[in-house]
């Protein structure tokens, strides 16, 4: 049966009714063509030839009505509260983190959170193969620990990471103990927090946090054990409740392993105020929009009242230097632009992704990102509210 008979067929069905169903059809051509019919197609061209002829004639469109509404007046549905939890040094500085009521730099509901993110930067305590920008910046002290830290407080950090690599089996097996004198070291010359940074084994680092840990707790110092996870915390909590420490209890992009954790944890007892989150940090090239969804998500839940979600995210930005963006000589992408400058963006850039959505630790390692980043936080955190208008007249006022 040809196209047109198919078509007069259709017609005469539609004469009676607004809908056909046809059941068993194929329908099969080269292509297949829309016209428009031609009544519609002869109005549209003389409506438009009208108005042109009108313009022509020196006819002018009349004035503007304006014409007064009113927004709708927004309302929060935030309930919860995010935990805050507190870092301290006995003879130096106390950082608070968390304790959010709203999203990230929002005032337009009259709620404002009380403490900005906060950024660390890390130290090592072994030389490593680092990206060209950073080893410009500290490779007179990959054997000087101490004065790493030292040079990292100088630079802004609000605290130190101290990531005690050389204690895992795989590289140098270092004693715990000795490293334990190195962390005592660093107290000694930094007055900011130091978060207490296992190199991933998991038979090793509960023993590293059971010595730095005493050393932190004899000398009233609140620290954080970076950190628990699925495998780790039955070992690693009592640890913490032992000292009186943070823990950050660690899951890999999955919400719902945050949530089993998180109870799990609190099930042993452990105080709500001790507890930062790190969902995993995936960075700007490497599946950064997968990261920023999972920290948008479980914000979100926390606002909303979900209790093993109300805590502070902590995330490990340095992981942008693992991305070939970052660390690329310009040598051999000079398309991509000055590795110095290049470098320490990809990692900025990262991290203020996140802050948006939930952040409330950016753990860093180029100095120039963190400034830049704090720096951009701090703009970010300021009062607001006697420049911008309220955000329920923006729809109606008059400029």
């Amino acid at each position: 049966m040809s196209f047109e008979k198919i078509a007069e067929k259709l017609m005469k069905l539609l004469e009676n009714t607004e809908e056909i169903r046809l059941d068993k059809f194929e329908l099969i051509g080269d292509k297949l063509e829309f016209e428009i019919l031609p009544g519609i197609a002869m109005g549209a061209a003389v409506g438009a030839g009208q108005m042109i002829k009108g313009l022509a004639a020196g006819q002018k469109m009349g004035p503007a009505e304006w014409i007064e509404t009113k927004f709708p007046k927004l309302t929060d549905p935030n309930t919860g509260k995010i935990e805050e939890v507190t870092f301290k040094r006995a003879k130096g500085t106390t950082v608070t983190i968390g304790g959010e009521v709203t999203a990230p730099y929002l005032n337009m509901f009259g709620k404002k959170n009380p403490h900005r993110p906060v950024v660390s930067l890390d130290v090592f305590d072994m030389k490593r193969s680092f990206p060209k920008p950073i080893k410009m910046v500290y490779e007179d002290v990959y054997e000087k620990t101490a004065e790493w830290g030292k040079r990292a407080e100088k630079f802004g950090a609000d605290m130190l990471v101290f990531h005690c690599l050389a204690t895992d089996p795989g590289l140098e097996d270092r004693p715990v103990k000795d490293d334990g004198k190195i962390y005592e070291e660093m107290l000694q010359q930094t007055k900011i927090p130091i978060i207490i940074g296992g190199s991933g084994n998991k038979k090793k680092d509960p023993m590293l946090y059971d010595e730095l840990g005493r050393i932190a707790h004899e000398g009233n110092d609140v620290s954080m054990f970076s950190s628990a996870d699925a495998e780790t915390f039955e070992e690693v909590i009592p640890l913490a409740l032992k000292y009186e420490q943070n823990v950050l209890n660690w899951t890999q992009l999955d919400i719902n392993n945050c949530v089993k954790l998180n109870k799990d944890v609190l099930e042993m007892g452990f105080p709500r105020n001790r507890i930062v989150n790190d969902p995993t940090t995936a960075t700007l090239g490497y599946g950064l929009e997968y990261s920023y969804s999972i920290y948008q998500r479980i914000r979100i839940s926390g606002l909303l009242g979900d209790e093993n979600l109300s805590f502070p995210m902590s995330g490990g930005t340095t992981n942008a230097w693992g991305a070939r963006e970052a660390w690329m000589s310009t040598n051999k992408a000079p398309q991509w632009g000055d590795i110095f400058r290049r470098g320490p963006l990809w990692e900025c850039t990262t991290a203020l992704a996140l802050s948006v959505c939930g952040l409330d630790l950016a753990m860093m390692f180029h100095p120039l990102a963190a400034q830049t980043y704090k720096s951009i936080v701090l703009d970010f955190f300021a009062e607001t509210k006697k420049v911008l208008p309220p955000v329920e007249d923006w729809v109606t006022m008059k400029l």
